[in-house]
């Protein structure tokens, strides 16, 4: 596998409401958020340094993955709106690049390329492309939702010819059982695939009630994903706590927090290091879960790799815990991310 850095997250906004900005925009607000609840520390489970560790963030790199949408977060629009939002967006890319204002990872969401939705899709991928032109960030990928074939991926892997990287959202079963011949028809150019939990359990006949984050059968799915690109360069990515930290009573609003963070604390557990954030108030708990995660382990970690290092790189066991090559090379991975994420 190639060392590179892996986004903790990545937010979803409809196209019609992208900035050059967006950035600064959600940070501020998930600043707002903190400033109006003013969480305590033993409610977010951390500490207070972690706290004020997050704000920095907020402040200063807020949004690590942007998706500007054009499916389910964009909403109902004619052709002549979706074309002129298409290549607002582009412009506004370009004017981000230019002013260095861009998230550091970006990308857009289009249509399906399977029913009716495959013309428009390709209509607003294509203005988009035209549009921004030389000006496509070097981290751009296009998300492709509700992936029913590998075909699907191959059709977009020609759209794009080279000029973006592939995400595949894992939505539907029909492509459970064929996740790994998506590398061959992206043509390299495979960069995550992601988890769509709620329109998978609706297709499942799971009733909206029942829907949740961790429903056993999206932890099955989880686990193909896991397992189908062990040892690739695709990032497996997981989906979004639905229950959004928002309204005019301060319980639910730090409820709402208290399940983001558990739910993060879970997905963590199952070796996904990247989910979806929906509202700017879910970066604090975001970061806050991270950073805390992430502080608790680092000095072990840390310990392990020099104590292995100091045999030179023997397989040692310090405190009962034998470690070889394997192990640490899974401690230095976790340690990237650490400082990825600015955690430590």
């Amino acid at each position: 596998m190639t060392p590179r850095r892996q986004p903790v997250h990545v937010v979803y906004g409809g196209a019609q409401l992208f900035r050059a900005d967006i950035g600064r925009k959600l940070g501020g607000l998930a600043l707002a958020a903190m400033d109006r609840w003013a969480p305590t520390a033993a409610e977010l489970d951390c500490s207070e340094a972690v706290v004020e560790r997050v704000r920095e963030k907020l402040a200063t790199e807020p949004v690590e993955d942007y998706r500007i949408d054009f499916e389910d977060g964009y909403g109902a629009h004619d052709d002549e709106e979706e074309d002129r939002d298409a290549i607002a967006a582009a412009k506004k890319v370009r004017d981000g690049a230019d002013a260095g204002t861009l998230p550091p990872f970006l990308g857009i969401r289009i249509r399906p390329l399977n029913g009716a939705t495959r013309e428009r899709s390709l209509r607003t991928l294509r203005l988009f492309l035209q549009t921004v032109s030389y000006r496509m960030p070097a981290n751009f990928r296009v998300t492709l939702p509700k992936v029913e074939r590998p075909e699907e991926v191959a059709q977009l892997a020609v759209e794009l010819r080279g000029r973006a990287w592939i995400e595949a959202l894992v939505e539907t079963p029909p492509i459970l059982g064929r996740l790994r011949e998506l590398l061959d028809a992206a043509g390299g150019k495979l960069l995550g695939v992601h988890l769509g939990p709620y329109d998978m359990l609706a297709s499942l006949g799971v009733s909206a009630p029942f829907q949740r984050l961790h429903h056993s059968a999206c932890t099955s799915a989880r686990m193909q994903m896991l397992m189908a690109f062990a040892g690739t360069d695709v990032d497996v990515v997981d989906g979004p706590t639905k229950i959004l930290p928002i309204g005019e009573r301060r319980d639910p609003v730090i409820a709402a927090w208290q399940q983001h963070r558990d739910e993060i604390l879970l997905s963590l557990a199952e070796g996904f290091y990247q989910g979806w954030d929906l509202h700017p108030a879910q970066l604090v708990t975001r970061y806050a879960t991270l950073y805390q995660f992430y502080g608790i382990h680092a000095a072990e970690m840390q310990a392990r790799v020099a104590n292995f290092e100091a045999g030179a790189e023997q397989a040692v066991v310090m405190q009962r815990q034998f470690d070889d090559a394997s192990t640490v090379r899974g401690l230095r991975t976790f340690l990237q991310r650490a400082k990825d994420c600015r955690a430590i």
